[in-house]
């Protein structure tokens, strides 16, 4: 799995904002705008990634214990 590390701590607040309703996305400017949608687009890349490694654990772990089942 990999980890992504925000830098921009006034992007965070933005997002923040802007999921509680605080702004509209017309009240963003353009450039923050863009690096926005980047900073979700990343969120959800890590989440995909984050679901099929729990996905490949569960999996490996269900195979242990049918196996530890079957003796």
């Amino acid at each position: 799995m990999s980890f992504f590390k925000i830098e921009n701590k006034e992007l965070l607040k933005l997002q923040k904002e802007y999921r509680t309703g605080k702004i509209k996305e017309n009240d963003i400017p353009k450039n923050k705008l863009e690096e926005l949608k980047k900073l979700y687009i990343k969120e959800i890349n890590f989440l995909e990634e984050s679901i099929e490694d729990d996905k490949k654990k569960i999996i490996e772990i269900r195979s242990k214990i049918s196996k530890n089942t079957l003796k």
